[in-house]
């Protein structure tokens, strides 16, 4: 053979290297993504009515003032099931300017049809604006915008909007004269609750008493407490969750969790509508080690947030903001790779409870195995330790500084603990001082998990 055509050990070893790293990093980023929500309509896809109908306003009315939130619970699967955020409706007569089309979007980021109606589309906390631009000038529009009028709940624009955007929205208000051609009115629909009222109950009274207001802080903060802002116990906030999550088996159990019991409501761990940008739970206080050695990548907040059922942080971040004691355990030498973002603390337990020691998602060995498929067995011999203690028995799950995770340094001395009468125990055929010199137990019972062939785990 020509030399040409030897193997170049030196770019086998680069290639192999470049493979291994590569497809770390792909587990990484793969592990930012899952587990994946299932998408679709919310559970809560007819809520309970309490009251009447006349004391609800609708989700339009309250995303007129509450415009941040509206925006962030719209991307959510908790929104009403084909509506969206309350918007102008479509011009039916001549086209717009490029300079009045531009403020017809503006007035839609802004869910300014929260509160104003136009061609009966919109809320009712404001007057309707089908002819706003017959009835004002543009100064006065202007300063209607710009200043809060007496009276009213409607808040000025914020003082850093540039003229270019103020002139925009008022060339757009200054095209609505009114008149049968101007747009079309939306038929009513069946009254159903729907939105932010699902959760924060009937929201009438609190948007009257808002109206009422008109700026005074006293009357205000009178006005916020008409309605559940979840600022209550912990039991009473969770059990306006769980009126619509109790279809699925991840939290029937959660009401007799550890962290019910504890009171951690849900609105601790999750939240419906991402406003501002959550600090990672991660980097605040110490830092893991392997924050040196690995580049996790992350996704941005909102669409992580979207994609990883609603959490206020990423994983094991946010566990580790309570749970500072398993953290530390992560930080040992050798540990399964959560801090490394290949795993998740939900792979392993059910936040939500379940009848499992530790909230496992499985019972005993089942959860370990899961991933550790060759110790699944079944096996013809079984060991004892295994099938009533589980793995635990033998391995920290977290970590720890020994070899594969054992609760002892040496393996012999972790046999020991259950074979405590080595010289005199039946169907071990050892003297007290003949194991000594041999070494670990494993270099004879090395089917130690289980075995098809040998009640004493040999080879």
């Amino acid at each position: 053979m020509s030399s040409e055509w030897k193997p170049n050990l030196k770019a086998q070893r680069l290639v192999l290297a470049m493979a291994i790293y590569f497809g770390l990093l792909a587990g990484q980023a793969l592990a930012q993504k899952l587990p994946e929500p299932a998408h679709g309509p919310s559970v809560a896809v007819q809520a309970v009515v309490t009251g009447k109908p006349s004391d609800y306003v609708g989700w339009e009315t309250c995303a007129g003032c509450h415009r941040a939130e509206a925006q962030a619970f719209a991307k959510t699967p908790h929104a009403p099931v084909g509506e969206g955020l309350p918007v102008s409706p479509p011009i039916t007569g001549e086209e717009l300017s490029p300079s009045a089309a531009a403020g017809k979007k503006i007035y839609d980021d802004m869910v300014c049809a929260g509160c104003h109606k136009i061609g009966g589309q919109g809320g009712d906390g404001g007057p309707a604006l089908d002819d706003v631009g017959a009835r004002l000038s543009r100064e006065e529009i202007t300063k209607r915008m710009m200043g809060r009028r007496a009276g009213t709940v409607m808040p000025p624009l914020p003082p850093d909007t540039p003229d270019k955007q103020i002139n925009e929205l008022v060339d757009y208000m200054l095209t609505l004269k009114g008149g049968p051609t101007q747009t079309k009115p939306v038929p009513a629909k069946a009254f159903r609750v729907t939105g932010c009222e699902t959760c924060h109950g009937p929201g009438k009274a609190h948007a009257d008493a808002e109206q009422d207001a008109a700026g005074d802080p006293a009357k205000e903060s009178a006005g916020a407490k008409l309605i559940f802002k979840f600022q209550a116990s912990a039991k009473e906030n969770s059990e306006r969750c769980l009126t619509c999550h109790v279809t699925g088996s991840g939290q029937d159990s959660f009401a007799h969790s550890q962290h019910a019991a504890a009171g951690v409501s849900c609105t601790d761990c999750h939240v419906a509508h991402l406003v501002h940008e959550v600090k990672n739970a991660s980097s605040a206080g110490p830092q893991l080690p392997q924050a040196a050695f690995f580049q996790t990548p992350e996704l941005p907040e909102t669409t992580r947030w979207l994609h990883n059922s609603l959490l206020k942080a990423p994983e094991p971040g946010l566990c580790f903001t309570c749970h500072g004691n398993v953290q530390a355990q992560f930080a040992m030498p050798v540990h399964h790779r959560v801090p490394e973002g290949l795993m998740k603390c939900t792979d392993c337990h059910n936040p939500h409870g379940s009848g499992n020691r530790a909230s496992l998602n499985a019972t005993n060995w089942e959860t370990c195995v899961k991933c550790h498929v060759e110790k699944r067995g079944p096996y013809v011999y079984e060991h004892a330790a295994v099938r009533v203690e589980g793995c635990v028995v033998c391995h920290s799950p977290h970590g720890n500084t020994n070899h594969f995770m054992l609760v002892r340094r040496e393996g012999r001395m972790l046999c020991l603990q259950c074979h405590t009468g080595f010289h005199s125990e039946a169907q071990v055929p050892h003297g007290r001082l003949g194991f000594q010199t041999s070494g670990e137990c494993t270099r004879c019972h090395v089917s130690i998990h289980g075995s098809d062939l040998d009640p004493n785990f040999l080879r």
